[in-house]
């Protein structure tokens, strides 16, 4: 277990910070409570893409995982305060009608000029929630643009995240966002400049460090890719994410992988059905180990994947022996 310190001038204790799995989960028609239930005892909690019936919220809870409600959303959802009241509003009620936990946002990309308009979204939204005994979480991410300029304007103000939100949850993923590649309307997108993998060491480490000065580490969750990167390299390069940790579309006998040593991941080149060489960069379990060991070396206690569905068995094993050790 995860050894944390806290240090008084009268005394010094010794706390355990227990180890926490936060994935999100995607409910869609034939899903149910049996997808969960051989990692039950794993999971701490989910963040839910799609409507799933009372019933299946009530299952989590009886197994004691906690449920949030995962929602998006831009600019013109909140372009006026009559707009962010009903959305706050149906958050609300949303919990109360279904018996959620919380709401987890995931917004994203939106212009860093609403970041005023935004902070009062955030603020109302933690002060309704809260008040009725609901949570508010967030996911946010990490770009160039970030690390170059600590100060750089973002939608959201770190701090105002910090100060409403009950979790942060940190997508250590899509650093390269591989469908974005040579899309044009993409193309300001620093995720969309290049090829590669969805998350490496040094990058995630980089993203946690940065997130780590400004919100507190007991609200943060380090979530984790469990899908990988495929590129077609000849011609025009193209992108894709494959929700599995080795190529689906392998022309003869897929090669060895090669273990990028400095990134922490394995990289397939390979010949496609398609009759294009591609550059194949796996999230397997190989690479999440060596997440799992970063999680430990930075003592963030609280890790997540994106998303239940593509975590495979190996993965999880793995992740049982982080959460137990």
């Amino acid at each position: 277990m995860l050894l944390m310190i806290s240090v008084s001038c009268k005394q010094e204790t010794l706390t355990t910070a227990e180890k926490k799995i936060y994935p999100w989960f995607i409910y869609k028609d034939g899903s149910s409570f049996k997808d969960i239930e051989p990692v039950k005892e794993l999971v701490n909690s989910i963040s839910v893409f799609g409507n799933p019936p009372k019933s299946f919220i009530d299952e989590c809870h009886q197994n004691n995982i906690e449920v949030y409600h995962a929602v998006g959303g831009n600019e013109e959802n909140i372009n006026t305060p009559e707009k962010i009241k009903a959305l706050v509003d149906s958050y609300v009620d949303d919990c109360h009608a279904n018996g959620y936990d919380g709401i987890d946002m995931d917004f994203e990309h939106l212009n860093p000029d609403v970041q005023d308009t935004y902070t009062g979204f955030l603020e109302l939204a933690s002060r309704k929630l809260h008040a009725a005994g609901k949570k508010l979480s967030h996911c946010v991410g990490f770009y160039p643009a970030l690390y170059q300029d600590e100060n750089a304007k973002m939608f959201h103000d770190p701090e105002v995240l910090a100060r409403t939100c009950d979790l942060v949850r940190v997508m250590c993923y899509d650093m390269y966002f591989a469908p974005g590649v040579g899309n044009p309307e993409l193309k300001h997108r620093d995720d969309c400049m290049g090829v590669g993998p969805t998350s490496n060491f040094p990058w995630t480490k980089e993203t946690m460090s940065f997130w780590m000065k400004h919100i507190p580490r007991n609200k943060l969750v380090m979530a984790l890719p469990a899908y990988s990167n495929d590129y077609a390299v000849t011609g025009n390069i193209k992108g894709r994410q494959i929700y599995q940790s080795v190529p689906d579309s392998v022309s003869g006998v897929l090669p060895s992988p090669t273990w990028l040593c400095y990134e922490k991941v394995n990289m397939y080149l390979y010949d496609s059905t398609d009759g294009q060489r591609h550059l194949f960069y796996a999230s397997d379990v190989r690479s999440t180990e060596a997440l799992l060991e970063l999680a430990d070396e930075l003592e963030i206690p609280q890790i997540g994947f994106w998303h239940f569905g593509s975590v495979e068995p190996q993965m999880w094993d793995i992740t049982g022996k982080w959460k137990t050790k």
